[in-house]
């Protein structure tokens, strides 16, 4: 049997895709070869259904807040708050929804939530309300630069003019008594009808010592 052998030594311009190329003269950095479904071949950028809005990070603020990306882009917004520490020892950690045009109108009523937790001592905690003025991912969060807290959050439909859900999961956070404890919850805004175009972290009282928290979109959820 005889074989044909290409010398690419000598080829010149494009190389087709039925010869074995790829029929492009360049792409663009980042992208990567995607097939038509039939010989052609382009180049096409990374597609991702979970994407990084915003990450933002402070050594002395009361309060974080994010407003950018609330129009009905994602489905579900998740927010992961790393290294926190509050200036005070043992204080709550507290969340409030922002609607209006850019989070204009902070709501300060109105929330329903139920959150528990379960310390590494063998304590168990528990906070809920059917009427708050804010909700509390954490009750008792220690101030100790050695040993931070942190949580994932996540807000599922916040255009939704009806209810509006959001959950959490909060990993190795230290109470004041300097005990690890894990807490779950789940809430939602019963007395307003406006889409959520925001959302505020703060703690209780004082402000925050460190803290981070990356704001993402999912789509499609």
């Amino acid at each position: 049997m005889a074989f044909t052998t290409l010398d690419l030594s000598k080829q010149t311009g494009t190389l087709g895709v039925a010869n074995g190329g790829t029929g492009l003269t360049s792409g663009t950095s980042g992208q990567f070869l995607k097939f038509t479904g039939s010989t052609t071949v382009g180049s096409a950028a990374v597609s991702s259904d979970l994407v990084l809005i915003q990450s933002q990070s402070t050594t002395s603020a009361s309060s974080l807040s994010f407003t950018t990306s609330f129009d009905g882009t994602y489905d579900t917004h998740m927010f992961v708050v790393n290294n926190l520490d509050p200036s005070n020892d043992g204080t709550q950690f507290y969340l409030r929804v922002l609607t209006g045009s850019g989070g204009s109108t902070e709501l300060t009523n109105g929330y329903v939530y139920s959150v528990t937790g379960l310390g590494a001592n063998g304590s168990s905690y528990a906070n809920e309300s059917t009427s708050a003025s804010q909700v509390t991912l954490m009750q008792d969060v220690d101030n100790y630069a050695t040993y931070k807290s942190g949580l994932t959050l996540w807000l599922g439909k916040p255009d939704e003019t009806a209810l509006k859900r959001f959950w959490w999961l909060g990993g190795g956070e230290r109470d004041g008594a300097g005990s690890n404890v894990c807490w779950q919850g789940s809430g939602c805004c019963a007395d307003s009808s406006d889409a959520i175009t925001g959302v505020k972290f703060y703690p209780a009282a004082g402000t925050f010592t460190t803290v981070t928290i990356n704001h993402y979109g999912l789509k499609g959820s």
